[in-house]
């Protein structure tokens, strides 16, 4: 039987405005990160993620790159447990840019204090001729699900 740990959500934005501070070129920016408690959890632990990130590149006269990156952990014990990346196409008839992903992790250890930490991170990347502000439109929400088995 499988049973649910915990469930939460990180909203930095529900898309209504620009978001600030804005990405840095190639810098990873984190815009989510959430504390999953774990009580008495059962032989197999797992996460299920999703999440959404809207950017535009509507400045830039060259494509550029959006980064997603979900670790588990805290500081210099972060472990990267999922990556996707797309491109953004400079030309404004598809902007804005819009990457929804889900992951998810198996077997994943029991946390010895209790709580379980993923932060997800967007990078940014273009040709650094350039440069651009106010790429961070929203919505960028993170949701995450842990289970295990009774």
């Amino acid at each position: 039987m499988v049973k649910t740990l915990d469930a939460r959500t990180s909203q930095g934005s529900n898309g209504q405005q620009i978001l600030t501070p804005s990405f840095m070129n190639g810098v990873p920016l984190l815009f989510a990160q959430v504390g999953l408690q774990i009580s008495n959890p059962g032989m197999s632990i797992r996460t299920f993620f999703s999440g959404i990130v809207e950017i535009t590149a509507s400045q830039l006269p060259v494509n550029g790159n959006l980064v997603i990156e979900v670790y588990r952990g805290l500081g210099g014990s972060q472990q990267l447990v999922y990556r996707a990346n797309t491109t953004v196409l400079a030309n404004p008839f598809f902007s804005p840019c819009i990457l929804s992903f889900s992951g998810s992790e198996y077997n994943v250890p029991a946390p010895g204090n209790g709580q379980l930490v993923y932060s997800a991170y967007a990078t940014f990347s273009y040709n650094p001729i350039y440069n651009v502000n106010n790429v961070r439109l929203g919505p960028e929400s993170f949701n995450t699900t842990v289970y295990s088995d009774d």
